[in-house]
């Protein structure tokens, strides 16, 4: 539910300060701002729910994309806690539209907030309005808050959970040598790759392979398309253990059919733990096999400095 609490990272605009809104100019409502951003980033990288919800008032609400209010700041913790629970870590970039006084103790602010995880995915960004209100006290708290938008990630935020693909593989498997270059595309909408398998005694075996993003199924899928006319696709899926499966079907050129599920998994930032099971070739089951990806040194630089 990163949509609902990304929306959450400016809301402290005008926190803790004594001087009305009116009363601000705008260099001081802008300073204001920022040193209360960066507090409550600092308790959103800690999932702090307790401390985000101690900047609204008792009573205050927070109205989602779809039409969901959160009433109360218990009601608002709870939902807090329950997103933090539910999402990854992350830090929050911010984005101060505007800040306006609309009446004596009444301060809108509205901005756009993105999460950016801290492992490899894409970033959500949420444009809101927050309305703050003047305490006795002279502080300022959080009334309400709504959704205003929703950027949808693009295809080039979604396929960053699968960037460490990005690079030069070399791979030695039972004779076969395979090496892999992995980049994006042009747009950095899509991850493509290219090919050669050197099989003994077989020559050298070419292909494509590129990555793309589903957004009927929400799913990335892959296209392979072999230089003797054979082509492949499939369905990604993350398992529990944050390795990425893919379920690919195969036509060879020579029209048999193969099934497989290929799953990668990161080894550190130089290899790939690389597991072919669920093996079936014209109806037959075939053995699986593991074997690691390792990323290959740069080309040294031969040029000799005199």
């Amino acid at each position: 539910m990163f949509d609902q609490r990304v929306l959450w990272v400016a809301l402290i605009a005008g926190w803790a300060t004594s001087a009305g809104a009116q009363e601000l100019k705008p260099a001081a409502a802008q300073q204001i701002v920022e040193k209360a951003a960066a507090k409550y980033a600092a308790a959103f990288v800690k999932q702090d729910a307790a401390a985000i919800a101690g900047l609204f008032t008792p009573e205050a609400e927070y109205v989602d994309g779809s039409g969901t209010v959160f009433h109360g700041r218990k009601v608002i913790q709870a939902e807090m806690a329950a997103s933090f629970k539910a999402g990854g870590p992350g830090s929050l970039e911010i984005e101060i539209l505007s800040i306006r006084p609309i009446a004596s103790g009444l301060l809108v602010e509205e901005g756009a907030s993105t999460f950016v995880p801290e492992k490899d995915g894409p970033r959500v960004q949420t444009r809101y309005a927050a309305t703050h209100v003047k305490q006795a006290d002279g502080t300022w708290l959080i009334a309400s808050v709504r959704e205003t938008g929703y950027s949808s990630p693009s295809p080039h935020d979604r396929l960053q959970s699968l960037g460490w693909l990005v690079g030069a593989w070399h791979e030695e498997v039972n004779g076969h040598v395979v090496s892999t270059e992995w980049k994006w595309s042009e747009d950095g909408n899509f991850l493509l790759s290219e090919f050669a398998i050197q099989r003994p005694d077989e020559g050298i075996a070419k292909g494509t392979h590129r990555i793309g993003w589903n957004g009927e199924t929400n799913q990335f899928r892959s296209w392979i398309f072999d230089a003797d006319g054979g082509s492949a696709e499939g369905w990604w899926h993350q398992n529990a253990d944050q390795s990425w499966s893919v379920q690919l079907t195969r036509i060879g050129a020579e029209g048999i059919r193969t099934s497989s599920q290929v799953t990668y998994a990161p080894d550190g930032k130089d290899a790939i733990v690389v597991v072919q099971d669920q093996l079936v070739s014209n109806g037959v089951a075939l053995p699986g096999n593991t074997h690691r990806v390792v990323r290959k040194p740069p080309v040294p630089n031969m040029t000799q400095t005199r």
